[in-house]
């Protein structure tokens, strides 16, 4: 029998954008500049709109199958593969979720140890975050999506205008000439900047948290813009600063050009910035895991609170023993192969399946009546 979500545990529609934008805007924006230029150069900008805009075309897929019925994922994979195969499949997903939790969490621990605290041991900075994702997830849905309108607002606010600094040390010609790399290079280049959008997936897990959630999907198509534009506009600002080989060597080149912002009360800016990234990676880590957690209460049935806590061990257990920044860098590379197949291969074959089957199944199921109402949160 279907079931449907309280109303208190819901959201309104333009909370998406938030939800959205907080999950594609992450740890990734620190970094991702050294990546996207090995394939296009400094026309990778151009890669950057084409991977937004393949994203647009994933988030219609998603809202086609949700809005048609098919609830969440769990209900899409129940309808295109039967029960047992559906639960098994949707087990999978769980785990890449969960991947991607934990590398955000590694990273930014990571940033934390290589800029801030060197000596500091990684399980401290590790165990002080999970205490804070803790009080965050145990709130439940709204909570989350609280947070995640904190992370969109407050570091818009405080550190968008630090960008406007480097301008001071800018080099246009680093951008010339434009237009010069074919489109095999440009589409390779945009391959590797996917990873930076991850993360706008997990509508699959929220969509019944969601009041009116149909219209919900202009919300959800504003933030893959916002961020795409934000990319954009920081992929240029970097390019302007730095030449292709000073770009190699630099494994955070956000916080490398934001070294030079010279404030009279403050020697080391970038102490402030990467203190207040915790606000922009804690969504990213909370929705993912709450997204876990909901998963684990529809497919075994446990306690959202109990497999809560079983995850923040999993994550402090991986966190002491991926050490180092060559296995995470690594790892990163995994997960962003992982990303790829998921994005484009998977998520398209669950629309073709439900187009040829998944979607008579789901007419039939809303037609007998009586969905129980769920104590979700």
């Amino acid at each position: 029998m279907s079931t449907s979500i309280r109303e208190s545990a819901m959201v309104s529609p333009f909370f998406v954008f938030f939800l959205v934008h907080a999950n594609i805007v992450g740890i990734g924006i620190l970094g991702f500049q050294r990546t996207i230029v090995s394939h296009a150069g400094y026309d990778a900008w151009i890669s950057l709109l084409l991977a937004g805009a393949s994203i647009h075309l994933i988030i219609w897929m998603l809202y086609f199958m949700l809005n048609a019925g098919s609830q969440d994922l769990f209900s899409l994979h129940e309808l295109c593969f039967g029960k047992w195969l559906g639960k098994l499949m949707s087990f999978v997903v769980l785990i890449y979720v969960w991947m991607a939790a934990f590398l955000i969490l590694r990273s930014y621990v990571s940033i934390v140890k290589q800029f801030i605290f060197p000596l500091m041991h990684t399980w401290s900075t590790t165990l002080i975050i999970l205490l804070l994702i803790l009080y965050i997830v145990a709130g439940g849905f709204r909570t989350v999506t609280g947070v995640c309108f904190l992370g969109v607002v407050i570091p818009a606010i405080l550190m968008l205008p630090l960008f406007l600094f480097p301008f001071e040390y800018a080099h246009p010609n680093n951008l010339f000439p434009m237009f010069s790399h074919n489109l095999t290079a440009l589409i390779a280049s945009a391959k590797d900047a996917v990873i930076n959008y991850m993360g706008f997936e997990l509508v699959l897990f929220y969509y019944p948290f969601i009041k009116r959630a149909a219209h919900s999907q202009k919300w959800a198509h504003a933030g893959v813009l916002i961020s795409t534009l934000l990319y954009v506009a920081v992929a240029i600002v970097t390019f302007l600063m730095f030449s292709h080989g000073e770009l190699d060597k630099i494994i955070w080149p956000t916080l490398t050009m934001l070294k030079i912002v010279e404030i009279p009360i403050l020697q080391r800016l970038e102490f402030i910035v990467i203190s207040l990234w915790l606000f922009v990676i804690l969504p990213n880590i909370c929705l993912n895991l709450w997204g876990v957690t909901r998963g684990m209460k529809q497919l075994l049935g446990i306690s959202q609170i109990r497999s809560l806590l079983l995850l923040l061990i999993s994550l402090a257990m991986g966190s002491y023993l991926l050490e180092g920044t060559t296995p995470l860098l690594m790892a990163l590379d995994f997960y962003g192969k992982v990303s790829l197949v998921f994005i484009y291969g998977y998520i398209p074959l669950l629309f073709v399946l439900f187009l040829l089957w998944g979607k008579k199944r789901s007419t039939a199921r809303h037609q007998t009546p009586g969905p129980e109402t769920e104590n979700a949160r």
